[in-house]
């Protein structure tokens, strides 16, 4: 864990950044190693080496520090599924913005961090209604590919985007499932690469016009 080195003076814009980074990244750590109420402010701040009042400062309680962390990660998914938008092939785009979508969802970290927040969520109303919140911002730049994929006649259009949005992220989510519980061959014998190509395929079969 990175400690914040202390200076004389108001920080600057880039120091306040980096600051909300590692503190960020600590709230995250703490969080999945002993959980929303195992966790203490002053652990975190203990932890990154900044004072509770810093904390404090910017995020009024550990809800409010668990949203940002989440959408932090939110924040960094949409980047790099938006990232495709230059391709004029909306098809390749959605494929794209697939691939992105589901290379994020498996890695080790973001399946910790998701391990961490189901089991929370089982617990707590308050949690389960902020999933909501996140699906949807998790949901929107896929949905908006599949969308103009749609309008571009390369999808059918007897399914709403909602639906094929449904339809392609159930057949993906089968290995971060497995990882979660740490089970064999999360990938059915695939490299991932080829997992996610596969699932790539069949969903075409059933999705694409005509």
């Amino acid at each position: 864990m990175a400690i914040i080195k202390r200076t004389a003076g108001r920080p600057t814009r880039e120091q306040a950044q980096h600051i909300d980074d590692i503190i960020l990244t600590g709230a995250r750590e703490a969080f999945c190693c002993r959980g929303i109420e195992g966790t203490s402010m002053e652990e975190i701040a203990l932890s990154v080496g900044v004072s509770k009042h810093t904390i404090y400062r910017r995020y009024a309680g550990k809800m409010a520090l668990l949203d940002a962390v989440v959408n932090r990660d939110l924040e960094r998914l949409s980047r790099a599924v938006l990232d495709v938008a230059s391709d004029p092939d909306p098809l390749e785009r959605l494929h794209l913005a697939a691939r992105r979508f589901f290379f994020f969802c498996v890695e080790p970290e973001s399946i910790r961090f998701m391990a961490f927040l189901t089991s929370e969520a089982v617990f707590s109303d308050e949690l389960r209604q902020r999933f909501a919140t996140w699906d949807r911002i998790i949901s929107d730049p896929l949905i908006s590919c599949m969308r103009d994929a749609q309008d571009a006649g390369e999808l059918r259009t007897d399914e709403t985007p909602l639906s094929l949005f449904n339809l392609l992220t159930d057949m993906l989510d089968g290995p971060s499932r497995r990882m979660q519980f740490a089970l064999p061959d999360p990938f059915g014998g695939l490299t991932p690469d080829a997992f996610f190509e596969h699932r790539w395929s069949v969903f075409l079969k059933v999705a694409t016009a005509g």
